[in-house]
């Protein structure tokens, strides 16, 4: 059953240049060691007119409809909010990592400091104060945002759950893609 209060990214695509400062935002508001980032942006040289062209895509966790995450966890560690947003409780992970292997955007982490797995989860004490992620706030080209996906997908035409390196699958991630320069 689609949960239509489901919060995800919404990812213009298009405007993206690729210059990581959602992914600096998030290391910073989230006190990252220098090798974790639960924000990553990839890069894919796709065709054009021209020759190539590059296109990235801003990623972290999806917050599924069905997170393989919560699944696999064995000390249930995992819940989901009413909106949709899958929570990590650090407390009960166990170190196990099989949620590392389950996640198919490879947004659980293993930290080193504590070998307990770590994810994104959407700034949720931002969001519960009506505010926006960090990483949102972080991107300078405004090419990141957060909403109701069944709302957003309703609304606008160009939205989509696929992209240049992303796809919907059996997880049911939530991150739309708007396909058209703002």
């Amino acid at each position: 059953m689609e949960n239509k209060h489901q919060l995800g990214f919404v990812f213009r695509q298009e405007n993206c240049i690729g210059c990581q400062a959602c992914t600096v935002a998030c290391q910073i508001h989230n006190e990252l060691p220098e090798d974790v980032r639960f924000r990553k942006v990839d890069r894919y040289e796709v065709p054009h007119e021209d020759g190539t062209k590059d296109i990235w895509l801003s990623h972290s966790c999806m917050h599924c409809g069905n997170p393989g995450c919560l699944m696999v966890c064995p000390s249930q560690a995992y819940s989901v909010r009413d909106d949709g947003l899958v929570v990590l409780d650090r407390d009960k992970c166990t170190g196990c990592g099989l949620c590392v292997n389950a996640c198919p955007y490879d947004a659980v982490v293993m930290l080193k400091s504590d070998g307990k797995a770590a994810k994104c989860n959407m700034c949720i004490e931002l969001i519960d104060q009506g505010l926006k992620p960090a990483c949102v706030d972080g991107c300078p080209v405004e090419c990141l945002d957060v909403d109701r996906i069944h709302s957003v997908l309703q609304q606008k035409s160009s939205a989509s759950k696929q992209g240049i390196g992303y796809g919907n699958c059996i997880t049911k991630p939530n991150m739309l893609i708007i396909k058209e320069r703002a």
